[in-house]
């Protein structure tokens, strides 16, 4: 998975404005973004009350829009602080998935996120706290499930250690809403 490298103590601004735009080429070179060919594709970040959109079109041109845009493909809604420990390194691997522009180009995870509509409310239990994430697809809020787990276990299934599956077998993952919808959701989280 492809990470943005941040100085710890970065702007919101400043990580979109600066640094996903400067790292955006490096980290889409030699990748196969031809899924992504004649497409534009929003991936927006509702952080607080500040809303930032990668616009990409073709897989090759970024765009970011500060302000949002309507209905963007996948939208991740979370607390400030969060978000910036999670691009900064400080909880690695917790959204990676979700900011790595190589990761959406996949065919078969791009059709399927494509089709995909309804939310995902993540509750990540770390030292004693829940780390709230929130993930949209296509710009509709139903259906919609919500998932208990443990970060590290998150994690883990991110970097495709394990799968929601086993952590819900072994009762380390709780989930409640949509069960078509959450099905759907196996090949994208």
């Amino acid at each position: 998975m492809a990470k943005f490298i941040v100085p710890s103590g970065v702007s919101i601004n400043d990580f979109f404005e600066k640094h996903v735009s400067a790292q955006f080429k490096e980290i889409t070179a030699g990748a196969n973004l031809s899924s992504l060919a004649g497409k534009e594709i929003n991936l927006q970040f509702n952080i607080d009350n500040k809303k930032y959109c990668l616009k990409i079109k073709d897989g090759t041109n970024l765009d970011v829009v500060k302000g949002g845009v309507d209905k963007p493909l996948l939208t991740l809604a979370l607390p400030e602080q969060i978000f910036l420990d999670a691009v900064t390194g400080k909880i690695e691997g917790m959204i990676d998935r979700f900011t790595d522009p190589v990761e959406i180009a996949d065919t078969k995870r791009l059709n399927i996120l494509m089709d995909t509509k309804g939310s995902l409310k993540l509750n990540l239990k770390h030292d004693n706290n829940i780390l709230p994430i929130t993930l949209i697809f296509n710009g509709e809020e139903k259906p919609a499930v919500e998932i208990s787990v443990e970060l590290q276990d998150w994690i883990a299934m991110q970097k495709k250690k394990t799968t929601g599956q086993n952590l819900f077998m072994d009762g380390k993952l709780k989930f409640k809403g949509d069960m078509v919808l959450l099905m759907k959701l196996q090949t994208l989280i």
